[in-house]
């Protein structure tokens, strides 16, 4: 019984190694570093215009939770409702091709902040 959940935590470890890896907390560019949560403007500055730009924006329903009047009858004072909002999000992607002894590198933004960089295969510029 404790086998299996050891194999099942090593297991669990593994998985989670291996999302790591495929995205990153920032994108590194030469020796600086461009963190989740820089600007489109930050990142062109630290790491130099794009290979590839695509903007887009994508419909998303946003949920909240708003104080409204309770159902007569109720004991509560205080009641609240789900209200549903829908909003457009702008995206960029960029992709950055660093060489062929790197990976290309995505990085996501919405509404102008980098929210996260994904590594691709490697890279077809020549190094320089």
């Amino acid at each position: 019984m404790a086998y299996g959940w050891l194999v099942g935590s090593v297991f669990g470890l593994g998985v989670l190694a291996l999302g790591a890896d495929s995205q990153a907390e920032g994108l590194r560019c030469g020796d600086q570093l461009a963190s989740t949560g820089a600007s489109l403007y930050e990142v062109r500055t630290t790491c130099g215009d794009p290979d590839d730009a695509q903007h887009s924006t994508e419909t998303r329903t946003i949920r909240q939770r708003v104080p409204a009047p309770c159902p007569p009858g109720s004991e509560r004072k205080q009641c609240d409702a789900i209200v549903e909002q829908t909003v457009e999000i702008a995206v960029d992607k960029w992709t950055y091709d660093f060489g062929s002894n790197r990976f290309i590198e995505f990085a996501r933004f919405e509404q102008g902040v980098l929210v996260s960089v994904t590594h691709g295969g490697h890279g077809h510029k020549d190094p320089s």
